[in-house]
């Protein structure tokens, strides 16, 4: 009887929470801490203006730090009206959707963090048609979306060479994980909120990221050693919305929403991945003694880094028709023209929010029909 109970409890609070979906309210529940950037800054942006352009027809209550849903469970709750919105990892459910998660293991190389965002993005929304599908599947949607900077290593002691990183246990995801493996070290699959007390206890000796993690999640309290070498990047990270929510919303209210998406895009390269991403790396240095160190034999984790770079392909299509992706090879096409065509437009908006913004509306969410998603 009191399992019963329980679980009367359990569906009594998933009917109150699932109601947001068919109503004005609805809810994002954000796994990342209240202080990271998307919480504090892109979507609270996005939110007050949905609220505002629809005269409170239609308002957002963001709930972060993982009070709703984890990283994993985030795709459950959303496809089930749990929550109408969430920040979706593929690498964290590569079984629900694949043919995203080809793209998001797929490391770019390179410093072109804008171009790369745009190009993974105009591909899982425009020229990937099994991407929608499986979102479909699961009842949901992504809408806004961006790539990290590229990502280097944060260590618990010094590592100044290849030999000494030999054997490290290494939060690692996607072709992150091949990638260390070809550099000597172990991966570790954990998300990036399960790295802090991994990194605490001593289950980890480095976490592979970029340099606003150090703050958000608190990585520079137990790893303090920094290795100035750039690894590559990956994405998209994907706003992923409950589908039955977004096509009821009337079609003035969806183009508003898709506006909105533009910018948090753009808001999330250009504020956080490039601008803010600078900023805490300076002030790790000062606040919790971050020691930065360029290795002493550069040229070899560069070389091993081109090795991955050749044969991440041949891997990433396996990998994906495991899962059951059809044609992997067209999608990873896709991204390779998009990062070429969106690296001309990158070098011409800069760093600029407003034309960043502009230039995602025009070559992306003006194609975008959220009735066909």
């Amino acid at each position: 009887m009191k399992r019963l109970a329980t679980f009367a409890s359990v569906a009594a609070g998933v009917v109150m929470l699932a109601a947001p979906a068919i109503a004005a309210e609805m809810v994002f529940g954000s796994w990342p801490p209240a202080g990271d950037y998307m919480n504090r800054v892109a979507l609270p942006k996005a939110f007050a203006d949905i609220a505002k352009e629809s005269n409170n027809a239609v308002t957002w209550k963001l709930v972060p730090g993982g009070q709703l849903a984890d990283p994993k469970a985030t795709f459950q709750a959303v496809q089930d009206g749990l929550m109408q919105g969430g920040l979706g990892i593929s690498t964290y459910v590569p079984n629900l959707i694949p043919s995203t998660n080809t793209v998001y293991s797929t490391v770019v190389f390179g410093d072109d963090t804008i171009g790369a965002s745009a190009a993974a993005l105009e591909t899982v929304l425009l020229n990937c048609p099994s991407c929608i599908d499986e979102f479909k599947k699961i009842n949901t949607i992504a809408a806004s979306g961006w790539t990290s900077s590229p990502y280097q290593l944060v260590c618990t002691s010094p590592i100044k060479s290849l030999a000494e990183f030999k054997g490290k246990r290494v939060r690692a995801t996607g072709g992150n994980g091949e990638l260390m493996t070809m550099l000597g070290a172990t991966p570790v699959a954990a998300t990036l909120v399960e790295a802090v007390g991994l990194l605490q206890r001593g289950g980890l000796d480095c976490q592979f990221g970029v340099h606003a993690w150090l703050k958000i999640f608190g990585y520079a309290d137990f790893a303090k050693n920094l290795i100035e070498y750039p690894l590559g990047l990956t994405g998209p990270a994907l706003s992923i919305w409950n589908r039955e929510a977004l096509q009821k919303l009337t079609p003035d209210q969806q183009k508003t929403f898709l506006r909105t998406q533009a910018r948090v895009s753009a808001d999330m390269i250009s504020g956080f991945f490039v601008k803010e991403n600078n900023d805490v790396l300076e002030e790790m240095k000062k606040t919790k003694g971050l020691q930065v160190m360029a290795p002493t034999d550069g040229a070899a984790w560069g070389e091993i880094a081109k090795k991955y770079d050749a044969a991440q392909r041949q891997k990433n299509i396996a990998d994906a028709k495991q899962f059951g992706v059809k044609d992997p090879e067209a999608i990873i096409e896709a991204y390779a023209k998009n990062r070429d065509k969106w690296a001309k437009i990158s070098k011409e908006a800069g760093n600029d929010l407003e034309k960043l913004t502009a230039a995602f509306q025009r070559e992306i969410y003006d194609k975008v029909d959220l009735m066909k998603m």
